[in-house]
């Protein structure tokens, strides 16, 4: 009777902790909802590009280059638009659905570790972080391949005959191994391999598991049942070598390169080393040391790996990227949704270890790890999201009048050298031609000469290209513009241009009153070409004065 009472308890707790956390997501969402980031427009355009059948170019005129790092989730985009489907909300839609198969993932993931009350610690706790909403309502892939991780290493689980916490135990867990789970962690991780270029580097994870289950078990694992070795063989094979393989080697083929740009120019960036590793380590540091128990625990199995493993992998890919492409812990938020789980299975560990409590230690430690999450873990501040929004949307509008400015003055098959190149590009004319200032959506940085040599790049810009629009950057906080701008000005490149607009965006310095003194810290500025033939005078300056 007194065990049924104390069940009922958890159970409505976990139900009110799940209701909490739904409310808040939606409430976060709600508010975040008119944020797209301009990324998003960069895979869309390859996508509508794919859809109108110029194939997977940037601009029909220019060899191929891979400017995408989403396959999967571009495909689906091209969908959407094949649908005639609302493009923006729909995307929004699906990755919105993707967070709450995630979390749903990462409850029954949790729940082969522990107790349901303490399973939902971890749904609270990767749900309660803020970058979760961001880049959820942003338009990107980030929640979709969250959860495609999730369910991966839920079902490789599953496959090695792991059960839920609370199940009758069976006296032999070979006997549970499971084909079908097998067969869904392959075809899971085909799908997270063309989701991302990284998807694949999951393969150490599930490598690295199986090794340890071989070593534990004294090798007899199912290894030693011939037959079901060369039958999970064989599924890996069909299920997600083959199918891979053709695809690696058809993007070798197509645009001849081994490793996608966006990698190369973002995840490998120029004197960056450590940084977005740094603050992951700074954000995950009270989390580890909770885990610390867990880990040194003598009774932990193998399937811990599987939830600090994928952490190191990836400190290990991004060591040299840029920190503007994993704010808010963008392509981080997959590992961490799995290390989300060691500290309460750590918590849980040294609660343990006190034997005078009278009390369940489950309450004890879910009391703690919810206070733990709401100390050190930044959560949906409704405020601060608003205010980001609204200040993201502005320059986003900004986006938009150059593109309707471009749209309105440019020539036909005229060329724009751009930095942002995604809502501009998306929204204006199919025949003007958008020079990517950075190397992402531009193949002449991608190879020799001007490969890792931006000035030699700036000099053939000058002499060579001489494009009819350029449209800088700048960042008078720090009183700077992109590296590439620089350069160009120290040539003397702007000489033989115009400035046509200026577009200012920033923020107020009081976060809680829309008005007072405003400080810039992003600039647009539009320049045309001026001494090329056929041109017959200057155009009007047109500009925006800060708000």
């Amino acid at each position: 009777m007194l065990s049924s009472l104390l069940s009922r308890r958890k159970t409505i707790l976990v139900l009110l902790i799940a209701i909490y956390c739904a409310y808040d997501l939606m409430v976060a969402l709600y508010t975040a909802w008119d944020f797209t980031t301009d990324d998003a427009y960069i895979s869309w355009y390859y996508a509508r590009q794919l859809v109108s059948g110029k194939g997977l170019f940037w601009h029909v005129t220019l060899p191929p280059v891979e400017g995408y790092s989403n396959f999967l989730w571009l495909m689906i985009a091209a969908l959407v638009i094949k649908l005639q489907l609302p493009l923006v909300s729909s995307m929004k839609v699906i990755s919105c659905c993707s967070l709450g198969l995630a979390l749903l993932f990462l409850y029954r993931l949790a729940r082969l570790f522990c107790s349901p009350l303490l399973s939902i610690l971890p749904v609270f706790l990767f749900s309660h972080y803020t970058g979760v909403v961001w880049w959820a309502v942003s338009g990107l892939e980030t929640l979709f391949y969250c959860a495609l991780s999730l369910a991966l290493i839920w079902q490789c689980t599953l496959a090695f005959g792991y059960q839920t916490v609370g199940d009758r135990p069976w006296p032999n867990r070979f006997s549970l191994y499971s084909t079908t789970h097998w067969i869904i962690t392959n075809m899971l991780l085909l799908l997270l391999s063309l989701t991302r270029f990284e998807g694949i580097v999951w393969i150490i994870p599930l490598v690295v598991f199986i090794g340890c289950q071989y070593l534990r078990a004294q090798r007899g694992l199912v290894f030693k049942d011939h037959k079901r070795l060369f039958l999970w063989v064989s599924t890996t094979f069909i299920c997600f070598v083959l199918p891979y393989l053709v695809y690696f080697i058809w993007r070798l083929i197509y645009f001849g390169h081994w490793i996608p740009n966006s990698y190369r120019c973002k995840a490998l960036a120029y004197g960056q080393f450590l940084a977005v590793d740094f603050d992951y380590f700074l954000f995950i540091t009270p989390l580890l040391v909770l885990s610390v128990p867990y880990l040194l625990s003598a009774n932990k199995d193998c399937r811990h790996v599987l939830l600090w493993l994928p952490s190191v992998l990836y400190t290990l890919l991004l060591w040299k990227a840029n920190p503007v492409v994993t704010y808010g812990l963008r392509l981080f938020l997959s590992p961490f949704a799995l290390f989300s789980i060691l500290p309460v299975l750590g918590l849980n560990q040294l609660i343990q270890y006190f034997k005078f409590f009278r009390w369940d230690p489950e309450y004890l430690a879910t009391v703690l790890m919810l206070f733990i999450t709401w100390f050190f873990v930044p959560g949906n501040d409704l405020n601060h999201l608003s205010k980001s929004v609204a200040e993201y949307n502005e320059r986003t509008q900004n986006r938009m009048t150059i593109a309707d400015l471009l749209n309105r003055k440019a020539k036909r098959g005229d060329s724009v050298l751009l930095d942002d190149c995604g809502i501009i590009p998306f929204f204006s004319r199919e025949d003007i031609r958008f020079i990517d200032a950075q190397c992402l959506n531009n193949n002449d940085l991608t190879k020799k000469p001007f490969k890792n040599d931006l000035s030699l790049y700036a000099d053939y810009l000058n002499s060579k290209v001489k494009p009819d629009w350029v449209i800088t950057n700048y960042y008078p906080m720090e009183s700077r513009g992109d590296y590439l701008t620089d350069l160009l000005y120290e040539k003397h490149f702007f000489k033989n241009y115009q400035l046509v607009s200026t577009l200012n965006s920033g923020f107020y310095l009081n976060k809680n009153q829309p008005q007072g003194k405003k400080m810039i810290d992003f600039v647009y500025q539009i320049f045309k070409r001026v001494n090329k033939p056929g041109y017959n005078g200057s155009l009007e300056l047109e500009s925006q004065e800060p708000k």
